[in-house]
């Protein structure tokens, strides 16, 4: 077969190829993007925006009670309700969102994946929960919060927390499966970082867990729509924030910190230039901690802490003493990984370290709370007045301040991929000293308050009104310093955006693959990827070099 070929002339010539259209930017590049970093990002400032409300929300409160005669900050009309969006939105519209928006940034370039899973699905999640978390606002705001006025406004809570919920779970299997299956060649389940692992054992607690509260919600729906006053189950509008208020309470409080553990683990090794000690042996214990924090067999009877059963109270009880011994094991890993190598106190580090002793401390407070439930069924005496008082909510309080903390100083110590520039260390070491004091402020005195016997809704005191009001007076100076730690992180952020100082690719000296690539990632990640032979390949890739080069 004979094969011809004719010389191609100008006319024939394959026509110029045509300039590539603009990349989008502005809230163009916002809206229409599956970029796990923009949606990531999406979380994070959204749930920024909310923790203003809810930092005027808290102050509020424990400015209220600094005088527990009377209600005259925010009155009578309205004190349950800003006490209840200070409980559901620090958790669901400004924690487990910011945290949900450091993991959908970061895990995927930890574990070396283009992107995400599902990345439709998880813009998608951002999105609902905006929308959701606007919606709640706009409840609280007409008077239709738990124990407020407004019936539509309540039915229109229900229907926006529901929906609020159903973007998280979204937004979880998207997080979960990236870890799980997108994985680079190399990095096996047994060599995730610490921060991806914790990932995988947060999303799985919290796919367990918020199935059920999301039940729980759809039922109450149903209850104050069609079942009147009283409710088809029984107790009507007066139950919504008891069927909700279980995931502020011990064990289920413990899964919001579960991703400060994985944070504490990343930055320690690198702030020792050294490898983390027994890598798979804290892997199980951020397991065994998030095994124990699963909660939803512990929502207590609509009728109160008293109406629990025997066969619930023992769980209980080993649980809250049971979650101690992780984090004391791991706080005793990453002593040795510091002792092992050259510690130096970079803002990531201090905001971890603040984290993990607030963390212990409400631990341990939790612990203190089962003592006399376990008193009651050895000895059969009326049980104590610990659960239900200031003290339970301050366990609450150390627990989602220490994964606040834990959380600043992982975007802190992320952002070079994240946003593309670094924080300014000397006042971010400072924010975080100013939120150890803040934690100590507002927590502490709530412990006290509880042993004086405050209810954590104001009632009649007859006895230590004095002593209970200096308490609640030093609470609300400790919120007025949490508020200047959050509005001091605030501005550091707006002033690295506002910087024209790029921080390289690796300024921490990281350990991870997401330290392998650009800062900020291009779209897609990755060029290429090192050899994975552990949990740290950046580690390994630059002590062959030394070695190569000694």
């Amino acid at each position: 077969m004979t094969v011809t070929e004719d010389v191609p002339t100008a006319a024939s010539a394959p026509p110029e190829p045509a300039a590539p259209a603009p990349a989008a930017s502005g809230l163009a590049a916002v809206l229409g993007s599956g970029d796990h970093k923009v949606v990531g990002r999406l979380w994070m400032v959204a749930s920024l925006v909310h923790l203003v409300l809810v930092g005027l929300a808290a102050i509020a409160t424990a400015a209220e009670k600094i005088d527990t005669s009377t209600l005259d900050v925010v009155g009578d009309d309205w004190f349950a309700q800003v006490f209840t969006f200070r409980s559901i939105g620090g958790a669901f519209l400004f924690l487990l969102p910011l945290t949900i928006g450091i993991f959908t940034a970061v895990v995927p370039l930890q574990v070396g994946a283009p992107t995400i899973a599902f990345p439709r699905a998880a813009s998608a999640a951002a999105w609902a929960y905006l929308v959701g978390s606007g919606l709640i606002v706009g409840a609280y705001a007409i008077g239709g919060g738990p124990y407020g006025s407004d019936v539509d406004g309540l039915r229109l809570f229900v229907v926006a927390f529901g929906l609020v919920l159903l973007a998280q779970i979204v937004a979880w299997i998207c997080i979960v499966t990236t870890a799980v299956t997108l994985r680079a060649p190399g990095l096996s389940l047994p060599r995730l970082p610490l921060f991806s692992w914790s990932a995988v054992v947060a999303g799985g607690v919290w796919l367990l867990t918020l199935p059920v509260l999301l039940t729980l919600v759809a039922l109450t729906y149903v209850d104050i729509r069609y079942g009147g006053s009283e409710g088809i189950f029984g107790g009507g509008a007066a139950t919504v924030y008891e069927r909700i208020s279980w995931t502020f309470h011990q064990p289920t409080i413990y899964a919001f910190a579960i991703p400060a553990l994985g944070i504490v683990g990343s930055v320690v090794p690198v702030f020792s230039a050294t490898r983390h000690q027994s890598h798979r042996l804290a892997m199980g214990l951020v397991g065994a901690f998030g095994a124990l924090a699963v909660g939803a067999w512990a929502i207590p009877s609509f009728a109160g802490s008293e109406a629990r059963p025997w066969l619930y109270e023992i769980p209980w009880i080993v649980v809250s003493f049971a979650i101690v011994l992780p984090l004391l094991g791991l706080l005793g890993l990453w002593a040795l990984t510091a002792r092992a190598g050259k510690l130096t106190l970079g803002s990531p580090l201090i905001f971890g370290l603040v984290a993990v002793l607030m963390l212990l401390v409400g631990a341990i407070a939790g612990a203190v709370q089962a003592i006399e439930p376990l008193e009651t069924l050895l000895d059969g005496d009326a049980a104590g007045p610990l659960f239900g008082t200031t003290w339970t909510t301050s366990v609450a309080s150390y627990v989602v301040l220490a994964t606040a903390a834990a959380l600043f100083g992982g975007a802190i110590y992320w952002a070079p991929k994240v946003i593309g520039r670094s924080f300014a260390e000397g006042p971010a070491k400072a924010i975080a000293v100013v939120m150890l004091a803040g934690t100590v402020l507002w927590s502490f005195p709530e412990l006290l308050a509880g042993l004086f016997g405050q209810a954590a809704l104001p009632g009649t005191l007859a006895e230590n009104e004095d002593t209970i009001e200096a308490l609640n007076a030093a609470t609300t100076v400790g919120g007025v310093l949490l508020a200047l730690a959050a509005a001091g992180f605030v501005a550091l952020l707006l002033k690295a955006l506002s910087s024209s100082d790029l921080p390289g690719d690796d300024p921490w000296s990281g350990h991870t693959l997401e330290w392998a690539t650009s800062s900020p990632p291009p779209v897609g990640n990755f060029a290429s990827l090192p050899e994975i032979t552990s949990e740290a390949p950046l580690y390994d890739a630059r002590h062959r070099t030394e070695e190569a080069s000694a």
